[in-house]
């Protein structure tokens, strides 16, 4: 596929959840005489042939691009890579792209796949320590070596809140709170309740910026390797996470040339990785001196805020223009 006047039909993969933005954009397919197909991600078979070879399989063949934006909640989903690739390797062998190719899907998955290397590549992100799966240790030595009073504790791969908590000093003790305000460990079983939580994954530890508080993060949108729109995400009063579901809001916002410079010169680094990209959210939080400092690269399954930025069209014309099957 080069050229998106051949496109006809489209498969949106998803684990049973949706985007609310893909309505809209299945409206706007639609209008451009392109058929959008929501399709239920197959399940692991022993052969990675067999994802098509079920009676309720669908016929692969019949599709000319596949979209993995859909798959909300993979991060419940140990298998999802395995999935993917096992349906990947079929793809391919038909010919059929993923809008999102293979070696983007692998590495956006997962924090530590891709944020320490953008860091060695000196992109300036948040301050953060990895601690691998299985980890052991006193959280309290790790904010002393780090030299930091406050922190956030979330997996490596997650979403929507999922497993994020802030740490803070509260006198001889560690108090850990969680995205909705609940306290999951007792001041005395700290370390035993994080060697718990390692043991599902590798899990980031990341200073906390108190400017999160009073700005809210900044997520610029990147449509086709160019600035679409950007979006503020506010904290709610008296909370410390910038999501909707926590009682945050999202606005859309101008952007400075500063800030989209800024958002340019990360998509640069992933373009060199990976190619043009079909779609790429890039959020930030400020520092002490104002700057903004990379939190995270939404390279899978992101909300987009379409709707925030009045970029449906804009979307649709990146996922079926040529750039969604070019790599670096």
């Amino acid at each position: 596929m080069g050229d998106s006047a051949h496109l006809k039909r489209i498969a949106l993969l998803h684990l049973g959840r949706i985007h609310d933005e893909t309505p809209a954009l299945r409206a706007r397919l639609a209008r451009r005489g392109i058929a959008s197909e929501l399709v239920p991600l197959p399940p692991l078979a022993a052969d990675a042939l067999a994802v098509a070879g079920g009676a309720d399989s669908p016929d692969w063949g019949r599709f000319d691009l596949v979209s993995v934006r859909d798959c909300r909640g993979s991060h419940h989903h140990g298998d999802f890579l395995p999935r993917i690739r096992a349906l990947a390797q079929h793809l391919e062998a038909l010919g059929v792209p993923l809008a999102n190719p293979l070696p983007v899907i692998e590495a956006g998955h997962a924090k530590n796949a891709y944020l320490p290397r953008l860091g060695r590549e000196g992109v300036a992100l948040i301050p953060s320590r990895w601690l691998p799966q299985g980890w052991c240790g006193s959280l309290a030595e790790l904010l002393d070596a780090a030299g930091w009073q406050e922190a956030v504790l979330k997996p490596a791969v997650g979403s929507l809140g999922w497993r994020t908590y802030r740490v803070r000093r509260d006198g001889a003790h560690l108090a850990i709170t969680a995205a909705d305000g609940s306290r999951p460990a007792a001041a005395g079983a700290v370390d035993a309740w994080l060697a718990a939580l390692t043991r599902d994954g590798e899990v980031c530890l990341q200073s906390f910026l108190p400017a999160v508080c009073r700005d809210g993060e900044f997520s610029a949108v990147m449509l086709g390797g160019r600035f679409s729109h950007a979006v503020a995400k506010t904290v709610a009063a008296g909370g410390w996470i910038a999501h909707e579901g926590f009682g945050g809001t999202n606005t859309q916002r101008e952007a400075s040339a500063t800030e989209r410079q800024w958002a340019a010169s990360i998509e640069a680094h992933l373009r060199r990785r990976f190619g043009v990209l079909p779609y790429a959210r890039i959020d930030g939080i400020r520092d002490g001196a104002g700057d903004l400092l990379l939190l995270e690269c939404e390279l899978v399954i992101p909300r987009l805020f379409l709707a925030e930025g009045e970029a449906c069209d804009r979307y649709a014309e990146a996922l079926l223009g040529p750039a969604s099957t070019r790599m670096a």
